[in-house]
């Protein structure tokens, strides 16, 4: 082999083994990092744990724990043990364990007391027991079969003075106890610093304590060999020193009568129950004459159902109470609500008369109620303890929790109407709790619904509102701290805002119309106008905090009007920090094209808040909104009727060279731009003032589906009594295909509006004979356009309708009057 060959050899073997060992190196240093990122994963999820497990563990002050001593003088240390009254519960340290023993609190400068032996195990480790005066039954907690709850295993340390005990938390989820064995294997590092003997006896036999309303109670000894808890109640050689705590979750029962507490100002009736302590309606005063700081205005369904559906017509629905009017008197009991009035802005028990079946809506979906992936948790029976003209509370006690749910109105306009003020107290086990916004009742929006869910965050101190796909099931998102939530039907809604910190998250969830149905269906319901599996609703939930304590919400019930979301975000502001819950972004703007039409909208809305401000009607700032667009919109409609003019007085020379040049059409349309040309006129610009006009039309088409304020207004009482729904001029029982059991005027008035102003605008001569195919086929589609105007906005908001009717009959007068000024012109060649 060549010299130069060697070298070249060992050359691309030291390459290799080079590159080889970069790569080694680079995997090593890859292997090396994610290592350490998992190790911090670990120690991050461990200190997590070990912070959940520190949080949950009660301390030695709250618990009975008890010292032991064989002596009066508490020289001589035994174990620890627990307190119930007279009773003494702890391990067998021993085989012959001393008949009389001496204990007091632990770390307490009482004395201690004198116990006898009242229950000797058959081995060591089991419970024993001893008793002060005759023998008598321990009490003890039981274990519901299903739930979540944090129970308190005491370890013991018999002779152990200075470490005597060791406390954690051991998870009970449906029967299942799970103890935290290697996060707790993890402390052993730490504890044996501070006392090396207690790390291994860590995880010694202990006792059992679960928190009741009566305090901390024994309910099983935990076996630290098997992992597993001996309940005591199934131990069947303690039959008679063993009474069983019966504390039992208040839930409604067959036969319960669950009773409704109203509280009411000049914006709100809201009717709370007793089971969940929530809010089963939440009723709105309509605008009147007695009642003039309400903006809600009764509309066709309101109407409807007085009329015809008395009987789902009442607020309350139900008998309710209400303050009495003196101190510490009785509450007023009131057997029926009143008829009429209101609207409902939740969905309400549906009382069915004939053959069909009335729904009693489930407690779960009530508003401001706590739920939990157990049924039972949103049942709960509460106590009222306070009830006032602008206050109530409620309390309800569990086995292992305190509810406490307080609730305010203001009596007087303070500025933030259609608010209430929540306040949730919850001591105890307070995990895996949400609260709900309630089920918006539907609102029939240009021909459906029109729900929307939201909520606003801020992120890098920007705020963001988004908009939440409407669900098929059920979404929940845990990673994120929302402002608020919002639920709502398009024009109404609520705004569920935490005013103290609460757990990251929020959920929002499909609820079938046929479980929680719409007061919609009763209308014309023997056609079925309104389907129940056709107007679903949707829930949105809040977590709690999962450490319990006090909460506060504001929660916002009404109208998504202007004013109204301003003057709230006014009173809620705070100048000194900067904050703003900002409410006016909950409002939705409705639309296929809202990207292109909302600022036209806008621009529109500012032009009749003007008009209107000076007309107090929303109906004619519609029509002088028409005539200022119309304004300023002149020169360009004006210059394309001149054009259209002048196209009229050409069209015989353009129908002659039609028919010169039958047999070459390129020629003759060649002639006929030349023609064009030569006069100055222009066919494209009799569509130029339409195009300019869509916009305008579909910002305000998108307006009327979005602005509560045009909700209810009126015009014409008796026809036109809803600008943003169709108007009625009369109606009939049986319904027609397309058309309903309505007639509505105002698109027939458009079609006949527009059919007379395409006969004005026409460029054919006005002997028909004289028309070519292309022009008949012009006219004929000319025709077809009306009708397809008339039926397509058959159904559309009046208020559409009076814009585009005033639009076209201004355009009509406008070409009247340039016609008869050109009418006498001569067309000119262009020079």
């Amino acid at each position: 082999m060549e010299k130069r060959h060697l070298l070249l050899f060992v050359a691309i073997a030291i390459s290799f083994f080079l590159v080889n060992l970069f790569f080694e190196h680079q995997t090593e240093e890859q292997r090396k990092e994610w290592n350490e990122i998992q190790q911090a994963k670990n120690i991050k999820k461990i200190k997590k744990l070990e912070d959940e497990i520190t949080l949950h563990s009660a301390k030695a002050v709250d618990l009975p724990l008890v010292e032991i001593y064989a002596d009066s003088g508490n020289q001589e240390f035994l174990t620890m043990g627990i307190l119930d009254e007279n009773t003494v519960l702890t391990l067998s340290w021993d085989t012959h364990p001393p008949q009389k023993i001496y204990a007091k609190p632990f770390h307490s400068s009482k004395p201690s007391q004198e116990y006898y032996v009242m229950y000797e195990p058959k081995s060591l480790g089991g419970p024993l027991l001893y008793r002060q005066g005759l023998p008598g039954p321990l009490l003890i907690g039981t274990l519901p079969d299903f739930g979540k709850y944090d129970l308190q295993i005491v370890s013991l340390f018999p002779t152990h003075k200075d470490k005597p005990y060791f406390i954690t938390v051991g998870d009970y989820t449906d029967s299942h106890l799970t103890v935290p064995i290697e996060e707790l294997k993890k402390k052993k590092s730490e504890l044996a610093k501070q006392e090396p003997l207690l790390p291994e006896r860590l995880l010694q036999d202990g006792i059992i304590l679960y928190k009741t309303a009566k305090g901390y109670l024994p309910v099983a000894i935990y076996d630290h060999q098997t992992l597993t808890a001996k309940y005591l109640e199934d131990m069947s050689d303690l039959p008679t020193q063993v009474v069983a705590n019966q504390v039992k979750t208040p839930q409604v029962e067959q036969g319960t009568e669950e009773k409704y507490y109203v509280l009411e100002n000049e914006y709100q009736q809201l009717v709370f129950s007793n089971v969940g302590a929530a809010l089963a309606e939440i009723n709105l005063p309509f605008l009147s004459k007695t009642n003039k700081l309400s903006v809600v205005r009764q509309i066709e369904f309101d109407r409807d159902m007085v009329e015809n559906h008395p009987y789902n017509d009442h607020f309350p629905a139900h008998p309710y109470s209400t303050p009495s009017q003196q101190p510490q008197g009785p509450y007023v009991e009131h057997i029926e609500g009143k008829l009429g009035g209101y609207y409902p802005l939740l969905r309400r028990d549906l009382i069915e008369k004939r053959n069909r079946k009335s729904v009693k809506i489930e407690p779960r979906f009530y508003a401001l109620n706590i739920v939990s992936e157990y049924p039972e948790v949103a049942e709960l029976v509460f106590q009222v303890k306070h009830f006032d003209k602008n206050s109530i509370v409620f309390e309800a006690e569990q086995p292992h929790r305190t509810i406490t749910k307080t609730y305010s109105i203001a009596s007087e306009n303070t500025g933030a109407p259609y608010t209430i003020n929540v306040t949730i107290k919850i001591e105890g086990d307070a995990r895996g709790l949400w609260l709900t916004t309630g089920v918006p009742e539907v609102e029939w929006i240009s021909g459906g619904p029109a729900p929307n869910l939201k909520y606003r965050i801020t992120r890098h101190g920007k705020a963001e509102v988004d908009t939440i796909d409407l669900p098929q099931d059920a979404i929940t998102n845990t990673s994120i701290y929302p402002d608020w939530i919002c639920n709502s039907n398009g024009f109404l809604g609520m705004i569920l805002n935490p005013a103290t910190e609460i757990d990251p998250g929020f959920r929002a969830r499909f609820i079938p119309g046929t479980i929680v149905p719409s007061r919609l269906v009763q209308i014309d319901q023997e056609y079925d106008r309104f389907k129940a599996q056709d107007l679903p609703g949707y829930l949105m939930l809040m977590p709690l905090k999962s450490t319990g304590g006090i909460m506060k919400f504001q929660f916002f019930a009404g109208p998504f009007a202007d004013d109204i979301l301003k003057a709230v975000d006014k009173f809620y502001s705070n100048s000194e920090t900067g904050y703003n819950p900002d409410f006016i972004a909950a409002q939705t703007f409705h639309g296929w094209f809202a990207f292109i039409s909302e600022p036209f909208a806008d621009f529109l809305f500012i032009l009749m808040k003007f008009f209107q401000q000076l007309t107090g009607s929303w109906a004619l700032s519609i029509i002088l909104l028409t005539i200022a667009l119309r304004l300023m919109l002149y020169p360009l409609n004006a210059w394309s009727m001149k054009s259209m003019a002048r196209m009229q007085q050409i069209a015989p020379e353009v129908t002659a060279i039609q028919e010169k040049n039958k047999k070459d059409p390129k020629k003759a349309q060649i002639e006929i731009m030349n023609l064009y040309r030569e006069r100055g006129v222009n066919p494209m610009t009799g569509c130029l003032p339409l195009l300019i006009q869509m916009p305008f039309l579909i910002g305000m088409f998108d307006l009327l589906k979005s602005t509560f304020e045009l909700r209810g207004a009126g015009f014409i009482p008796g026809w036109i009594d809803n600008l943003t729904a169709p108007d009625v001029l009369f109606s009939w029982k049986t319904p027609i295909f397309f058309i309903g059991n309505q007639f509505h005027l105002l698109p027939i008035l458009l079609g006949v509006v527009m059919f007379f102003q395409q006969r004005m605008m026409s460029t054919l001569p006005k002997d028909p004979n004289l028309w070519t195919d292309q022009q008949r086929q012009q006219r004929t589609m000319g025709s077809m356009m009306t009708v397809v105007f008339t039926v397509m906005f058959y159904n559309f908001p009046s208020g559409l309708n009076i814009y585009w009717l005033s639009s076209m009959l201004l355009g009509v007068l406008q070409q009247w009057w340039t016609q008869k000024n050109i009418a006498k012109m001569k067309p000119t060649k262009k020079t």
